[in-house]
């Protein structure tokens, strides 16, 4: 448009250049409608610019706020009941898991990087945590298990960062590597944890977890920036074997 704007301006600047040399009107009648024109068309010439800049931002805001997009699948998910005291008698232990023997792994099998820091995962399923009391008050029952995010802030560096070292490297899960999940990911001592567990809706626990063997559990990994599920899955919790 602003093309087409100055080929007019340059069109119509001849034809005044023609009418100053074969008319008989004073200096200052000719100049006076000249100006007036010359002033529309640079602001038609402004405007076009700045629409033409306008169309332009819209397009590349549009293509930078694209939902992520990528295949994830649950390569394993194995665990069971942490056992109320570990103590137990060794028939019973048996059919139990601990928190750190809960792990779900994840494979990306295609689509975008996911940065780590920009990415949640929510997993539902049937199982218990403690509360941080003395004699660990177990709770059990429907669990709501959130990471806020993938990166290694707020979880236990002994299992969630060793487990997952070469996808953390780069801040970035990419294709064809292998995400770890475990019940005991959550930090320990006075450090903020950013995985949250509730059971059956009580917040109050140790925010460690562990699902019933037999069980299935439902996963979706979300794109925090856009609340976009990238991914749904479900699978059914075997019986961790060590």
């Amino acid at each position: 448009m602003a093309v087409c704007c100055i080929f007019l301006l340059m069109k119509i600047w001849g034809k005044i250049r023609n009418k100053q040399l074969f008319s008989s009107e004073t200096v200052s009648d000719a100049v006076t409608p000249i100006i007036g024109s010359l002033l529309m068309l640079i602001v038609l010439v402004a405007l076009a610019g700045v629409a033409a800049i306008s169309f332009s931002n819209i397009a590349n805001e549009g293509k930078s706020t694209q939902p992520l997009m990528a295949r994830i699948l649950v390569e394993s998910c194995e665990g069971g009941l942490s056992p109320n005291n570990y103590d137990e008698d060794e028939k019973e232990d048996k059919k139990r898991a601990r928190f750190q023997e809960n792990k779900i792994v994840l494979v990306h099998e295609g689509g975008d990087s996911l940065p780590l820091d920009s990415i949640s995962i929510k997993i539902f399923g049937y199982g218990n945590s403690y509360r941080p009391v003395f004699g660990q008050d177990f709770l059990t029952g429907n669990i709501s298990l959130l990471y806020l995010d993938l990166s290694p802030r707020g979880k236990n560096n002994k299992y969630y960062a060793d487990k997952n070292k070469a996808t953390l490297e780069d801040n970035s899960w990419n294709v064809g590597e292998r995400l770890v999940l475990c019940g005991q990911d959550s930090a320990e001592g006075a450090t903020k944890s950013s995985v949250k567990v509730s059971v059956d809706g009580d917040s109050d626990t140790s925010d460690n977890y562990g699902f019933k063997a037999g069980s299935e559990i439902t996963l979706k990994v979300i794109d925090t920036k856009s609340s976009n599920v990238i991914a749904e899955q479900r699978a059914i919790v075997k019986h961790y074997e060590g």
